[in-house]
């Protein structure tokens, strides 16, 4: 899957880190449904035959709506997913062929993660629902059927604390000048001139500039600046 092309507003500079997806068998009614209609054609094939020309067209009727319950299946399954970026983390909801739901949450906007298994179904297959708490919201965002969510919990877990070390995370004399020298290119040295004269309130705007889409450039102004240079 190219995930830039299901998820299509990840910066430039945003990294996928895990993709997660339902248990394909919590469709199994959906799955049998559409291998119902796809193969009837086949149990009832010598009487369909009798009928002639009708009996063909019945069994390609049955034959197609199988293959588009299938695919409609198939489709809701691999596309709705939970991906999580190093910097966030996008609930991607296909409820059907040309109907797609996409939320997002910023890490560090992520309280509390829990999950539940119930059932013998769900205990025997280990799979569950995921709870996320997120930041100033009553409501828990929930995620349905998630294979093995205690590594999933603990997956999501790590790379929210990956993302807040990285982000208050210095960068080194070496990486800071590598990146502001690609700023100063990008913007030019007319205006990067008139920032370094003291125009803090341009500092400011090229810092909000950068931070909508890319913050660790937007931390490398911030850090330039702030020791002085």
């Amino acid at each position: 899957m190219n995930i830039r092309k299901v998820v299509t507003n990840l910066d430039d500079g945003e990294e996928p880190v895990e993709i997660y997806r339902q248990f394909a068998l919590a469709f199994f009614w959906q799955w049998a449904g559409g291998l119902f209609f796809l193969l009837s054609p086949f149990f009832f094939l010598y009487p369909l035959l009798r009928i002639g020309g009708w009996g063909s067209l019945i069994m390609a009727f049955l034959f197609l709506i199988g293959l588009s319950w299938l695919f409609r299946t198939w489709k809701i399954w691999y596309y709705s997913i939970m991906l999580a970026t190093d910097k966030r983390l996008v609930i991607v909801d296909q409820k059907g062929m040309f109907d797609r739901q996409v939320s997002q949450v910023e890490l560090d906007k992520i309280n509390d993660i829990s999950y539940r298994k119930r059932g013998l179904v769900q205990t025997i297959f280990n799979i569950g629902t995921l709870y996320i708490q997120i930041s100033g919201s009553l409501e828990r965002t929930e995620i349905y059927n998630i294979l093995d969510p205690a590594l999933c919990q603990k997956e999501l877990f790590a790379i929210k604390n990956e993302s807040l070390r990285e982000r208050s995370r210095e960068f080194t004399e070496s990486e800071l000048l590598s990146i502001i020298k690609e700023i100063r290119s990008r913007i030019g040295e007319e205006r990067w001139k008139v920032i370094q004269n003291g125009n803090w309130e341009a500092k400011k705007e090229l810092i909000k500039e950068f931070g909508s889409k890319d913050s660790q450039r937007a931390r490398a102004i911030e850090q330039f600046f702030g020791a002085g240079k």
